[in-house]
């Protein structure tokens, strides 16, 4: 292998696959990013056996094709640290590849390109097209209600129903649930898939803000894929019935209805002032009216009162201060609307108007805590 390529070109897919690939790894191999050159490209390959990503990057001069494997970390950080619009010669030689960029050389050791994994490539039944922002924004309103950990594997992650040329994508962690929905046109295709947290949050990076780049959907019972102009995404899916959401969700209820902006920023000031460890809040409901307390272990208080539509009876309830500045953070429309049933039961918020009307694709529900 003997080409050059440039530094800013090279830069954005390493540092993407440098978020794949993991740092500690039982195997050596799995540390490193395979070079493939091809159709005069030089495509980047890195995977932890669970997340394959492929990126293609433009060959400037291409004096002899080739195969290799170098450590991601290293050849990213090297690259980070070049001036900009440098031009880098990537050269195999013997076990080593050689970086050069103007009187700047590095020598990094090589593994066979044979050794390195590969997700084999299987057959995809289900397959459609997608703008890549209604994917991104999907994840973007949903992952912080994804469970981290938890024992119920299947809440580790997201779940994306497809029916009835929707995608509804849905998060919970058995405190709170997030739900979106977008349309997309996906033909009579009815599924519902899991995908793993990491997948979740490096498809998050990796899907662009353009409203008019589409991206291809492949999926079969054990992989999603994901395929730009750019990059191929490859995830195993987590192998799980997701339970009904549907029955989670709140029906009916006392309405309140105040402005997202204020009711966030005496949130973020109540915040300061809650249990480092529970985060509990109170919130009390009366006519017209939301008043916020949030108390610490050493015996501080902050309480915020602010306007809030609501004709309903007296009510108190006690929330995760951190899941509620999530929603409202996520929400981006004026008003937010929330529905309470009782004391005991989740709250429904979505984004609303004055008049205490839904409006949005997005839904979230979190449960009460006793303070």
């Amino acid at each position: 292998m003997n080409l050059s390529v440039q530094r800013e070109l090279l830069l954005k897919p390493l540092q993407a696959i440098s978020s794949v690939v993991e740092k500690k790894q039982t195997q050596p191999i799995l540390s490193n990013v395979l070079l493939t050159t091809k159709d005069n490209r030089l495509l980047l390959t890195g995977t932890d056996l669970e997340i394959e990503l492929i990126s293609f990057v433009p060959i400037e001069t291409l004096e002899a094709e080739g195969t290799l494997t170098v450590s991601a970390r290293k050849l990213f950080d090297i690259c980070r640290a070049l001036p900009e619009n440098t031009i880098i010669q990537l050269i195999a030689v013997n076990h080593s590849c050689i970086v050069r960029a103007g009187q700047s050389s590095f020598t990094l050791n090589t593994m066979p390109a044979k050794d390195f994994p590969d997700l084999e490539d299987t057959t995809y039944p289900i397959q459609f097209r997608l703008k890549q922002t209604a994917l991104k924004n999907l994840l973007t309103n949903t992952y912080f209600a994804m469970a981290h950990q938890d024992v119920r594997h299947y809440l580790n992650g997201t779940c994306l129903d497809i029916a009835a040329k929707k995608i509804k994508c849905i998060a919970a962690d058995g405190h709170r649930l997030a739900l979106s929905t977008q349309k997309v046109d996906s033909g009579d295709i009815e599924t519902r898939i899991i995908l793993p947290r990491k997948s979740v949050l490096e498809l998050m990076r990796l899907l662009t803000n353009d409203d008019e780049i589409e991206a291809d959907v492949y999926i079969n019972e054990h992989r999603f894929r994901l395929i730009t102009s750019g990059l191929i995404f490859t995830t195993k899916l987590i192998s799980a019935q997701y339970p009904d959401y549907n029955r989670l969700i709140p029906k009916g209820g006392l309405i309140a209805t105040g402005e997202r902006e204020v009711i966030k920023q005496a949130l973020t000031r109540a915040a300061i002032l809650s249990n480092e460890k529970f985060r509990g809040v109170r919130l009390q409901l009366e006519s017209n009216s939301l008043r916020i307390t949030a108390n610490n272990a050493d015996q501080e208080q902050a309480e915020e009162a602010l306007p809030l539509k609501y004709d309903g009876n007296k009510m108190e309830l006690g929330f995760n201060i951190a899941y509620l500045l999530d929603i409202v953070s996520a929400i981006t429309a004026d008003f937010i609307r929330c529905a309470f049933t009782d004391t005991s039961s989740g709250v429904l918020i979505e984004a609303g108007n004055e008049q205490g009307e839904t409006m949005g694709d997005s839904l979230y529900v979190v449960m009460p805590m006793r303070l």
